[in-house]
């Protein structure tokens, strides 16, 4: 679904009318065959090949003439590529190759940061001793219109996804608490309202409300903000009263704190910082 070309292709069509490409006046008049080659100026995750597929198909669409191509043997979603590493081959009217230029590496350098974000805390984990490792997934702080893109590349990063929206789970947070008047009112208005597959998620503050939300029928829980001693006592707790529940931890957990909530009973570790605060990774066009 993530990686569907129309996704991508309406993504870089809109790119285009937003840059108003039809009346590009700088590129007016550039009619002459160029060639030139996109390249990493950093070390990265590439995340970005079905917009390759999408570009040039766009481009026929349009009637214009534009070729990319891929520099290197098995470029695809997932490698690390290198800083001066070359990795398209663009060609074409010089016109369509200068339009397409922004709009296309602007979709490929965000996609890739987000992988490249979330690899270095997939590598994180994977340094732990732990025989089951957390699942590391994204959450829905990501830019209006782009989710599925956001989250192609948190995949290619070798994360997952949480939710996609708010009609594919339920997680009760703290405002919906508020709003229903206490844990056993949101969790009553949940099952009450919710399809019968989807389990019921709540957020808790303390070890108080882990506890009454278990009672209450939750099951999965996502300790927010516990620190790693918190998330210990909550799983010393769990092993005894409540095996089978699911625990997720989240609230400010990034590349440099991941290691320490990588403790055995943790199923999933959540994390913002995957997709809202991601650098992109650093792709540059040159025509010779």
């Amino acid at each position: 679904m993530h990686d569907s070309a129309l996704i991508w292709k309406q993504a870089l069509n809109d790119g285009l009318h937003e840059d108003g490409a039809a009346f590009d006046w700088t590129a007016f008049g550039a009619e002459r065959k160029i060639t030139g080659t996109l390249w990493a100026k950093a070390d990265g995750i590439w995340a970005a090949t079905p917009l390759i597929q999408c570009a040039n198909q766009l481009a026929r669409e349009l009637g214009v003439q534009l070729s990319i191509e891929p520099k290197i043997s098995g470029l695809k979603d997932g490698i690390l590529v290198k800083k001066g590493q070359e990795l398209l081959v663009w060609s074409g009217d010089a016109k369509a190759c200068l339009t397409f230029e922004r709009p296309f590496i602007n979709l490929a350098s965000y996609v890739s940061g987000i992988a490249t974000q979330t690899n270095l805390l997939v590598q994180e984990i994977s340094k732990s001793d732990l025989a089951k490792k957390p699942r590391l997934t994204a959450t829905r702080k990501t830019l209006p219109g782009y989710r599925d893109l956001a989250i192609h590349g948190v995949f290619a990063g070798g994360g997952f996804s949480h939710r996609l929206g708010l009609s594919s789970g339920v997680l009760i947070k703290e405002n919906h608490i508020s709003a229903y008047g206490g844990i056993k009112a949101a969790i009553e208005n949940a099952k009450q309202w919710a399809p019968h597959g989807l389990k019921i998620e709540i957020e808790v503050k303390d070890q108080k409300e882990l506890e009454l939300a278990y009672a209450c029928g939750a099951e999965i829980v996502l300790l927010d903000n516990f620190t790693p001693d918190q998330v210990r006592k909550a799983i010393e707790w769990k092993s005894k009263q409540a095996p089978k529940l699911v625990f997720e931890v989240s609230g400010g957990i990034n590349v440099s704190n991941i290691r320490s909530y990588c403790i055995a009973g943790v199923d999933v570790i959540s994390s913002g910082s995957l997709t809202h605060s991601v650098t992109a990774l650093d792709l540059s066009l040159v025509f010779p």
